[in-house]
């Protein structure tokens, strides 16, 4: 996946937040299929770790 390909939260995101969320988009497209569905898991995986703030994905602060 590249930058481009990425909504526009992630693309205003570290570059840490885009290879993790690629990594887990990888992952659910095996697992899934390319789709609606992979791209939900992915967030899902995303989120156990990243934060939406505003516009843009930060770590989450424990």
């Amino acid at each position: 996946m590249n930058r481009t390909e990425l909504p526009q939260t992630l693309r205003r995101s570290s570059k840490e937040v885009q290879a993790a969320f690629a990594t887990a988009h990888e992952m659910a497209v095996r697992r899934y299929g390319d789709g609606e569905e992979a791209q939900r898991a992915a967030y899902g995986e995303l989120k156990q770790s990243y934060e939406l703030v505003t516009d843009h994905w930060v770590p989450k602060q424990d």
